[in-house]
C-alpha cells in the first residue's frame, strides 16, 4: 500500500462522487486532506466527518472550504486558507468540473455561448488558476504534485457535449505544458476516466443510453468504480516520482472502441 503520510492533499469538488472517493482514499493512505465544495455544503460536512473516521496516523488534519473554482478571488483565498488551517499543501487534485449536455441543434446562440463560457471557466480556467496558486507554493518548497482529472472525451469527441470536450482537451494540454514548466521539483499528471458513475439525471451520454448500453461500449463490460480512480490518484501522488506529464486512462479500454 502506498503511504501518503506527511502529504497535505487539496481536492477540489471533494464532497461528492469521484472527489469524495479520492478524499477518502488519500485519508486511508495517511494524508491530511482539504476538500472544496461550491453548493454541496451538507455533503462536504458529511465527507469531513467520514474523513476523520478514516484517520490512521497521528496528526492527520481534515478541513473543508467553500470555493467556486470559476472565481479567481476565491481560488486565491483558498490557497491562503489551506496553508493556515491544514498546513503547507504538497498535492493538488483538480477534480471539480461541470458536465452539461449541449446539443448543437436546437440550442440558441446565447445558450451555446454561455455553455462554452461556463465549461471553460469551471473545467479549464479553474485548474489553470489553481495550478498557479498552489504551484507557486510547491516551487517555493521544492516539492509537490498536481493531478488533473481530465476525461477520455478530452481526446475522443462526445456527441452533444462540445463545450465539455473542449474544456477537457484543454486540461490535457495544461497538464503536459505545466509538466515541463514546473519540473524538476513539481510533477503534473492527469487521469482520463472513462464511464465511472452514471451521469446525473438529464445528462445521459446519449438520449437513449442506459447502463447496459454503456457497458456494452466498454471492452471490460463494466463501469469503473470511483475507488479505482482514487487509487490511481494515490499512485500518481505517492508512487514512482519519475512519472511526470503522463496522461493516464482509467477506462477499461473504452477509448479504443
Amino acid at each position: 500500500m502506498i503511504s501518503l503520510q506527511n502529504e497535505v492533499v487539496v481536492i477540489t469538488g471533494g464532497a461528492l462522487r469521484l472527489g469524495r472517493a479520492i478524499a477518502l482514499e488519500c485519508a486511508q493512505s495517511g494524508a491530511s486532506v482539504a476538500i472544496t465544495y461550491n453548493r454541496s455544503q451538507n455533503e462536504a460536512q458529511q465527507t469531513l466527518n467520514d474523513l476523520r473516521e478514516q484517520s490512521i496516523v497521528q496528526g492527520q488534519k481534515f478541513a473543508s472550504f467553500h470555493c467556486d473554482v470559476s472565481q479567481s478571488d476565491q481560488i486565491q483565498k483558498l490557497g491562503e486558507e489551506v496553508l493556515k488551517v491544514v498546513g503547507a499543501p504538497t498535492a493538488l487534485i483538480n477534480n471539480a468540473a461541470i458536465f452539461r449536455r449541449t446539443p448543437f441543434a436546437g440550442t440558441e446562440y446565447s445558450l451555446w455561448e454561455r455553455a462554452f463560457d461556463d465549461h471553460i471557466a469551471a473545467n479549464l480556467k479553474g485548474p489553470y488558476l489553481l495550478s498557479k496558486v498552489f504551484g507557486e507554493m510547491f516551487l517555493q518548497n521544492k516539492r509537490g504534485c498536481i493531478v488533473n482529472l481530465a476525461d477520455i472525451y478530452g481526446a475522443k469527441p462526445l456527441k452533444n457535449y462540445v463545450p465539455y470536450c473542449l474544456s477537457k482537451a484543454g486540461v490535457i494540454m495544461l497538464t503536459e505544458t505545466l509538466a515541463k514548466v514546473l519540473a524538476p521539483h513539481v510533477r503534473v499528471n492527469a487521469i482520463c476516466p472513462g464511464t465511472i458513475l452514471l451521469p446525473s439525471e438529464g445528462q445521459n451520454n446519449d438520449d437513449d443510453d442506459n447502463q447496459e448500453q454503456l457497458k456494452s461500449r466498454i471492452p471490460m463490460k463494466r463501469l469503473g468504480s470511483p475507488e479505482e480512480i482514487a487509487q490511481a490518484v494515490v499512485f500518481l501522488i505517492g508512487g514512482p516520482q519519475f512519472i511526470n506529464g503522463a496522461i493516464l486512462p482509467v477506462d477499461g479500454a473504452q477509448r479504443l472502441k
